[in-house]
């Protein structure tokens, strides 16, 4: 049965169109699904993928591999991006009823806990006030952050597109077109260079609190990310703008797209920049509102979960010292619930937000992440866990820098070193401390393990991943909680910039060890 449907699949792809057949796999009102082993079930992107290098050219960014001296480097194609109808994985997933039954399984997980924390609260009453005057605390002063991130909407529309339209029309007529270009790429820079600094000055002044600076931060990064794409994909169609040229509808298309486009992909799940999108034939607001709902219960519970085995578990900490004893238990404890939190984190952020932008702006391809749980590599790990990223990083950042230089390692460490920095630079205005950890874990470890898995396919390196993504969650959380209470509870020693960038339980006597 399986190998008829898989037969009868690859015979279908050459009379009708790929997103045709795309679709045809993701209708629920196709048995065909259901007919097939687990594997083939929850992947149709990957048959779609294999029968779209089948019947399709690849279109890359680099065709001609130039001639390289002996002991070189030799250049990979790149791959360009293109944007298909097609659901998210666990979109597809759920429609298993094997995978379905692990779904509600979760659902009545975390049903029990809302139930254990409004027992709690009902019961003690003091104690439901004061958590929830942390939650307004850290989500205070949110009209600031409203306000800066209306401002660096309406920046975009309003001063960034018409200065990139007005270089883009008027360059054909310049006589110094290089210093014209350097004229727009300096100014440029220098816009880009304000969305990067204004917005943590705002928080540092006006001393924005922790979930409130996050989410600013967290918005200024993808706005910088989505302007910054905006400006790279149109630069090509500029300097290809030629006046007159009848015979080349390329070279005669607007060098400059419509503000109404801009605006669109300001809010579009995606940070690649194109004119048009796949787009679906209507918007289902049930799904819109469950993923929202989704959105809001799992927060929820994350705050929960923090409150209960982390937040309380080190709230003394630079007060009294703690036993080692005591510690390694706190430890172990913590670490199952800061790992927890983080993989269960990316299911709002990565399926149920972007899933209700997509469905709100009919926007058809919603493939945000791939099945990273399945992956034996570290490298796949980076290029499926977040899509949305990674490709970013890949066409803007990897892409530029191996056309420059053309070693892939280089290429690679650039852009772990890029997103190193930007997870570190959103913790550290969220908390306002640099904590060593978060870089050492993401950038050093991450790129040792990368060569560590490169090819290995084995069941093992599966729970390598599984153990040390586990082990390093857990701990950053731990280490960040035991930071933060050591900073409210331990009087500040350094009297300069170091007291940000030294922890600060390291010299108030956290941790006590038996004489």
């Amino acid at each position: 049965m399986i190998m008829s449907n898989r037969v009868e699949i690859r015979k279908k792809a050459r009379d009708i169109e790929l997103w045709e057949l795309r679709q045809m796999l993701q209708d629920p009102s196709i048995d065909i699904l259901n007919d097939v082993d687990a594997k083939f079930e929850k992947d149709p992107d990957r048959i779609i993928t294999e029968l779209e290098l089948k019947h399709k050219k690849p279109q890359n960014d680099f065709i001609n591999k130039p001639s390289l001296p002996k002991g070189s480097e030799a250049p990979r194609e790149l791959r360009r991006k293109e944007f298909v109808l097609r659901n998210s994985t666990l979109t597809n997933l759920w429609r298993s009823p094997n995978v379905r039954s692990l779904y509600n399984l979760i659902l009545a997980f975390f049903v029990f806990l809302y139930l254990h924390i409004a027992i709690f609260y009902y019961f003690n009453v003091e104690r439901f006030k004061r958590d929830l005057a942390l939650v307004s605390w850290s989500f205070g002063q949110f009209h600031i952050v409203t306000a800066v991130w209306i401002g660096i909407n309406l920046s975009i529309v309003f001063f960034l597109h018409p200065v990139f339209r007005f270089w883009a029309s008027s360059r054909a007529f310049a006589k110094k077109k290089g210093l014209y270009d350097l004229m727009f790429c300096t100014l440029f820079v220098l816009y880009e260079a304000a969305l990067l600094i204004i917005p943590p000055k705002i928080i540092i002044d006006y001393n924005i609190p922790p979930a409130s600076s996050c989410a600013l931060a967290m918005e200024q990064s993808r706005l910088f990310m989505k302007s910054y794409a905006f400006v790279r994909e149109n630069i090509t169609r500029v300097l290809k703008y030629k006046l007159h040229q009848d015979d080349d509808e390329e070279s005669n298309s607007p060098p400059c797209p419509e503000v109404g486009k801009l605006i669109y992909f300001l809010f579009a799940p995606t940070l690649i920049y194109r004119d048009s999108y796949p787009r679906t034939s209507g918007i289902r607001w049930g799904f819109v509102a469950w993923n929202l709902l989704q959105l809001f219960l799992i927060v929820l519970g994350d705050y929960i979960v923090y409150i209960c085995f982390l937040a309380n578990s080190f709230n003394k900490a630079g007060i009294e010292p703690i036993p080692i004893t005591h510690f390694v238990c706190l430890m172990a404890i913590a670490i199952f619930a800061g790992s927890m939190i983080s993989f269960v984190t990316f299911y709002p952020i990565l399926h149920c937000l972007p899933n209700a932008f997509a469905e709100m702006l009919r926007f058809g391809d919603r493939l945000f992440y791939e099945d990273w749980w399945n992956c034996t590599s570290y490298t796949k790990f980076y290029r499926s866990w977040n899509i949305l990223v990674h490709d970013w990083l890949y066409f803007y950042i990897y892409c530029d820098i191996y056309a420059i230089l053309k070693s892939r390692t280089v290429a690679m460490v650039s852009v772990f070193m890029l997103s190193a920095i930007v997870h570190e630079y959103i913790v550290a205005v969220s908390l306002r401390f640099i904590f060593p950890p978060l870089f050492t874990l993401f950038y050093i470890a991450g790129i040792i393990f990368i060569f560590m898995t490169r090819r290995r396919t084995s069941n093992f390196w599966n729970f390598f991943l599984w153990f040390t993504l586990l082990l390093g969650y857990g701990l950053l959380l731990v280490f960040y909680s035991l930071e933060m209470s050591t900073r409210i509870n331990c009087p500040r020693i350094l009297d300069s910039w170091l007291d940000y960038a030294v922890p600060r339980f390291l010299h108030c006597n956290v941790i006590s060890f038996p004489v």
